[in-house]
């Protein structure tokens, strides 16, 4: 278990990957990386909450967890980001306009989260605001069966500040990266689902390699990078990433937006909840009545066709950005 500065430091300096301890953490960020990565590279979102939640898990420093999570990042998104173009999931317009304000947004915020003692003021608001549009994403393709998505709005003008938001979140949090941009992106663009989620997958990438560069800056003395567990991460995420591109492609569009849809309202409410008092059957009722209910989105579109609706192989849509 890593819960001492000095097993903290002793990782960093002298990671010894023979010692029978640092293989088994390797293993076991392994898996953890697979399941993060399998989750997020299909849906858009996931690999920064799943591992930053493992690392915590462990007693770790936020500071020194996010960078870890940020810097396996770095490596699973490039496979990532290639499998999903080699599947023609990336639209590069919209990649680099919410990429670029990405990086500057995970500047700031590991800035943020090392110079700053209280993050978690405006976690209700954000969480709830993050709610409301996974709610509307899964009624979006409960009633459309995710056919119409060339008559979604057009608010290209979002996707900078959606850029920086996200970015800004993803290296103050550790994860937040998906949440945020999928949502908006699935409202607000005309892309395709699948094509939502290669474009924001590959964006993250410029945003995690930005705020490492944040935290070096910020505490280059000081900052300590879990290696052993950055690796396997790292690996299980990118063994993880082509099949995720794949499952991308051949999932029905409908049910992938109603799942992200899903996913997005659990993480945020999960997040919400944690700022009050509940009881762990107050919250088990609400959980299990939101997985009915996925259930359920999964169940109604594939009755309402008879072959499915696989998500368009169409080449990108060049003009849009």
């Amino acid at each position: 278990m890593l819960t001492t500065p000095t097993d903290l430091v002793e990782y960093r300096e002298t990671p010894d990957f023979r010692e029978p301890e640092v293989i088994a953490q390797g293993l076991i960020s392994a898996v953890a990386g697979f399941l993060a990565q399998l989750v997020d590279g299909s849906l858009g979102m996931g690999f920064g909450t799943i591992t930053m939640t493992f690392l915590l898990g462990l007693g770790i420093a936020p500071a020194v967890a996010s960078a870890s999570v940020n810097v396996a990042t770095i490596g699973t998104g490039l496979v990532s980001a290639a499998a999903h173009h080699r599947f023609r999931n990336v639209h590069w317009p919209t990649a680099l306009a919410l990429g670029v304000p990405g990086a500057i947004g995970g500047l700031a915020g590991a800035w943020a989260l090392v110079s700053l003692t209280n993050l978690d003021a405006a976690t209700p608001v954000t969480s709830s605001i993050l709610i409301a549009l996974g709610i509307a994403i899964v009624w979006r393709f409960a009633k459309s069966s995710g056919t119409h998505h060339g008559s979604r709005p057009d608010r290209k003008y979002l996707t900078v500040p959606t850029g920086l938001a996200g970015g800004f979140l993803a290296a103050a949090g550790g994860g937040g990266w998906g949440p945020v941009t999928m949502p908006i992106m699935l409202t607000t663009s005309r892309l395709a689902p699948n094509q939502v989620v290669g474009s924001v997958s590959t964006a993250q990438v410029a945003a995690s390699a930005a705020a490492v560069v944040g935290f070096w800056l910020a505490i280059p003395e000081s900052l300590t990078v879990l290696w052993p567990l950055v690796v396997g991460m790292a690996v299980g995420g990118m063994i993880a990433a082509p099949i995720a591109a794949w499952l991308t492609r051949k999932i029905p569009t409908a049910r992938l937006g109603s799942t992200i849809g899903f996913l997005v309202v659990g993480l945020n409410l999960r997040t919400l909840l944690g700022n009050f008092n509940l009881s762990w059957q107050l919250s088990t009722v609400l959980f299990t009545l939101i997985a009915l209910a996925w259930v359920a989105s999964l169940v109604i579109p594939g009755k309402r066709t008879t072959a499915g609706i696989v998500a368009p192989k169409a080449e990108p849509v060049e003009a849009e950005a």
